[in-house]
Order: structure tokens, then C-alpha cells, then sequence
């Protein structure tokens, strides 16, 4: 499949068991051998899964809907996927660039499709500072949950967490692509 340009408007799906969980469209930075790099805009539209009361869900139960929702109006995320990883690191800035952390997402390593990208997450996350002098694991409580219900096997769930301790090595270390200043990276002034 081609590889899509910069500037260009793709598709971002999370999917559980094949059904779409949160659909991004954000705007290509870069999709090269080495890292797919997008940009989701404040307050860009996304779609996500919500239960029967409209309110988004952490973890899927047998039936969801899609609710419509956006991109926190004062966050700007630069995600950057080494392909061939089950992981994504995300700079996030504030309204005026000020970058608040990275954040690492365990995920499947992105397959890609004529409009995008599909993946599974695998809710264990890490948040590291912006000086890169300290992180934390985030959301263990949801996958202590996801296998308790059977979402995940207690093997997966390790797995999931050795596949974090390699991606903050690789971060830490800024092996490539990290080794980029991403932190410094702006869009182009003509992209909404």
C-alpha cells in the first residue's frame, strides 16, 4: 500500500475485536520506514465509544455505540510510531507549545489500510516529564480490570508491561526515531 504525504488527512483507528473503539483523523507529518508521525489539532473531531448513557468507555463491554467527541481544545499531540513496535509516543503541548509530557501507548503495532491505520490498545500506558527525568505507569487499575474480565490473559497483560520498560528505554535513550527534536516540531501555518 502507498505511503501517505505530509499534510494529508488520514484515518487513526482503535478497534476491539475488529469494531472501531475511537476514530482520529489527524494530519500526516511523516510516514517513512522508520516513523509514521501525525498531528491531532486542538478540538479536531474524533469518534469514541460510549455505553447506553452517552458517556465515554475505559474498557468495552459486549455493545457499544459511537459517540461523536474532540480533541481537548487546549492539548496539541504530535504521535510518532516506529512501525514494527507495539507502542506510540505522544508529545503533548499545551495551547501555546509549552510541552507538558510524552506519553507512551502500548499498542499493536499499526496495520495500514487505503484510508489509514487500525490498531488495539492495550490500556497500559506510560507519562513521562518533559525533561525526560521521571515517568509513571498509568491505568494498571484498567488492565488489572481487562484481565480480570477476560479482555486480556495475565501473559498478555506482562507482556504489555515488558513492551513499556523497552519503550522508555528506547525514549530515554532518544534512539531512533527519538533521537529527532520532536519537542521542537510546529505544523506548517497552512494547516487547519
Amino acid at each position: 500500500m502507498k505511503r501517505f504525504s505530509p499534510g494529508e488527512r488520514i484515518e487513526v483507528r482503535e478497534v476491539w475485536n475488529g469494531r472501531a473503539w475511537e476514530i482520529r483523523r489527524p494530519i500526516v507529518v511523516e510516514d517513512a520506514p522508520d516513523v509514521i508521525a501525525v498531528y491531532n489539532a486542538p478540538g479536531s473531531p474524533i469518534r469514541v465509544a460510549a455505553g447506553p448513557d452517552g458517556k465515554r468507555l475505559r474498557l468495552p463491554p459486549p455493545k457499544w455505540s459511537m459517540a461523536d467527541a474532540s480533541i481537548p481544545s487546549d492539548r496539541r499531540i504530535l504521535g510518532l510510531h516506529p512501525p514494527g513496535s507495539d507502542h506510540s509516543v505522544h508529545v503533548v503541548w499545551d495551547e501555546s507549545w509549552r510541552l507538558l509530557y510524552w506519553y507512551i501507548n502500548l499498542e499493536q503495532d499499526r496495520r495500514r489500510n487505503p484510508r489509514g491505520f487500525d490498531y488495539e490498545e492495550y490500556v497500559l500506558d506510560l507519562v513521562v516529564q518533559p525533561d525526560m527525568a521521571s515517568w509513571r505507569w498509568k491505568d494498571e487499575d484498567e488492565l488489572a480490570e481487562a484481565v480480570e474480565r477476560g479482555l486480556f490473559t495475565p501473559e498478555q497483560a506482562a507482556s504489555f508491561r515488558a513492551e513499556g520498560e523497552r519503550a522508555i528505554e528506547w525514549l530515554l535513550a532518544r534512539r531512533p526515531p527519538y533521537d529527532r527534536p520532536w519537542e521542537d516540531w510546529r505544523p506548517p501555518s497552512d494547516w487547519p
